[in-house]
């Protein structure tokens, strides 16, 4: 058994580790391309809880925000499939195994101080791999959080673990990888030992004008599991030839170790293992080396004095475990088995039952859950007041149907036919919308007095409508004089069809486009009457339209104006009034 610790300590996947290490299919790299893998029989969580520790490492602030161990078995070591079925003692001798792991990494904090963990396995390689997932912090006595690595990288903690390894490989009888008889004859760096072995279980050869670091690599280890790579010269014969196929030259380094450097690459490539020994080592007399739980009991101790000193001011005083006694008896306590492992054979019949009850219970759960959703959601929505929303939807559709509306043509378009001289009609009273005398007739500015539309000072399109004259009683002298104007009468011909009912807001907005279209930049003041009629006026003239329809001028204005100005408001309106066009005070909408 090997311990060792993998490179990365953050990511930018708030998923990550956790889900590296427990998903089905994960993508890597195999030869070189980029494949989902999948894992036969599945990773299994051990003890822990991914989604808290993921938590607690998304919450930290710090650069660097977990550390992932990892414990490497060897084939021999412990029996994947009786583990995966649950045998005790296989169960039994990993949690010892992880428990004083833990022990050691927070050697002296005691336990309402340390982080939350988990542990998984990796079993479809056919040997086991657990990993250790920690988040980097620990609590003071005081509740502050404070950055915490279990694996600093200096030679004392790598000795620390070591003397772990020793331990249970001695006390489980383990193979060690770390003895001189198990020393690997050609080993390359991490990560590309890594590629050689996902090549070696898909079957795939690396070449030399793709991946020439692996293609070395992988020659390398073949030549030295074979009949030349029993000593060096046997080796270097061959794998001249291999090297003189890349662009890459062969420098032979102290001790060993051999070393590729290529003039396109800037990092070499660095070979060790026993095939590359210059010369046997001749074993010198020694003194007897001291035990493993001697030298791990040394380097906890280091280690628990220096956490107690920097993280609780020399508070803490935590009881160096008995290794022996915990790893026979460990505290870790882990899953009975594999989630996919085999169901016991038993009557045929009860395996129905139990099958269609779990499937039913399945089902239910999932049910259960989608109601329990929706519950919430819809009691969180009916806390909304949707008032504020209808106001802004009226708003929009008003502003959307003002925009849109085909029946705001340019004043080019508008067809004269409309307008009727009122000649014919001389010498009769104007009829109202009814057919009745309109008893306003002929009243002329009187028609104002008292309405709540009094005169609006504008000039030209930007005007604003003013109405706190009509507030304050107040109304300045009419200069116009009416009868000192020849300007022609005219009627808005009432049968022409409408597609909707004209606004106030409509007209007002009509002559004051059309004053400021017509007669840019003079003083022009629109107003609207209580009975619904309508008049624009300059300081010595005016144009009326009353609630009967009929259009008149008065005042110091020539007729080409008048003219003009009626046929490019009936332009922007779109349509002639008729009977009906224009709605009662309080039925008016006043909106801009």
């Amino acid at each position: 058994m090997l311990i060792g610790w993998s490179p990365h300590q953050a990511s930018a996947d708030r998923y990550q580790p956790a889900a590296y290490l427990l998903d089905r299919e994960v993508l890597k790299s195999v030869g070189t391309q980029r494949v989902w893998e999948t894992r036969m029989p599945a990773p299994e969580l051990l003890f822990g809880d991914p989604s808290v520790v993921q938590s607690a490492i998304a919450a930290l602030p710090f650069t660097a925000i977990y550390r992932v161990a990892l414990l490497s078995f060897d084939p021999s070591d412990v029996n994947v499939a009786l583990f995966n079925d649950g045998h005790e003692t296989a169960r039994q001798t990993v949690a010892g195994a992880i428990d004083l792991f833990l022990e050691l990494a927070f050697a002296g904090v005691p336990q309402t101080c340390r982080p939350p963990v988990f542990a998984g396995t990796h079993t479809h390689t056919g040997r086991l791999e657990i990993n250790i997932v920690m988040p980097r912090f620990i609590r003071t006595q005081t509740g502050k959080l404070r950055s915490y690595n279990p694996h600093p990288p200096m030679r004392g903690s790598q000795i620390a673990f070591d003397a772990l390894g020793d331990l249970l490989n001695a006390q489980f009888g383990w193979a060690n990888p770390r003895a001189p008889e198990r020393a690997l004859a050609v080993k390359g760096p991490d990560w590309a030992e890594k590629r050689v072995s996902a090549a070696k279980r898909h079957g795939i050869q690396f070449t030399p004008d793709v991946a020439p670091k692996l293609f070395l690599l992988q020659a390398a280890q073949i030549i030295a599991a074979s009949r030349h790579g029993r000593d060096l010269s046997g080796f270097l014969n061959v794998f001249r030839d291999v090297v003189a196929a890349t662009d890459y030259e062969l420098f032979l380094g102290q001790g060993e170790a051999i070393t590729l450097v290529s003039p396109t690459d800037p990092h070499p490539l660095v070979l060790r293992g026993t095939s590359l020994a210059k010369r046997k080592a001749v074993p010198a007399e020694a003194d007897p080396p001291a035990t493993p739980e001697s030298m791990l009991s040394k380097s906890w101790q280091r280690r628990a004095s220096w956490n107690a000193s920097e993280y609780s001011a020399d508070t803490w005083a935590e009881p160096e475990p008995d290794w022996t006694h915990r790893v026979r008896f460990p505290k870790v306590t882990l899953r009975s088995c594999h989630p996919e492992a085999a169901i016991p054979p038993g009557p045929r019949r009860l395996t129905r039952l139990a099958d269609r009850l779990t499937a039913g219970l399945r089902r239910l759960r999932a049910r259960v859950s989608c109601m329990a959703a929706q519950h919430r959601i819809g009691a969180g929505l009916s806390t909304i007041d949707l008032a504020p929303w209808r106001a802004i939807k009226n708003k929009l559709e008003r502003m959307t149907h003002d925009a849109a509306d085909p029946q705001i043509k340019r004043p080019e378009r508008f067809d004269g036919g409309a307008l009727r001289a009122a000649s014919p009609r001389a010498g009769q009273p104007p009829r109202d919308s009814y057919g009745r005398g309109d008893t306003d007739a002929g009243r002329g500015d009187d028609r104002d007095q008292g309405g709540n539309g009094t005169a609006h000072r504008c000039a030209g399109p930007g005007c604003s409508h003013n109405q706190n004259g009509a507030a304050a009683g107040t109304k300045a002298a009419d200069p116009v004089r009416r009868d000192d104007s020849d300007l022609s009468g005219y009627f808005l011909d009432q049968g022409a069809a409408l597609a909707r009912p004209l606004r106030a807001i409509d007209v007002l907005r009509a002559m004051s486009a059309t004053a400021g279209q017509v007669l840019p930049g003079s003083k022009i003041d629109i107003s609207m009457d209580h009975q619904g009629g309508f008049k624009v006026a300059g300081p010595d003239w005016e144009i009326a339209i009353s609630r009967g329809r009929e259009v008149s001028g008065a005042g110091k204005l020539s007729a080409r104006n008048y003219h003009l100005f009626i046929d490019a408001m009936i332009g922007h309106l779109g349509t002639p009034l008729v009977e009906g066009a224009f709605r009662a005070e309080d039925d008016v909408d006043y909106a801009p």
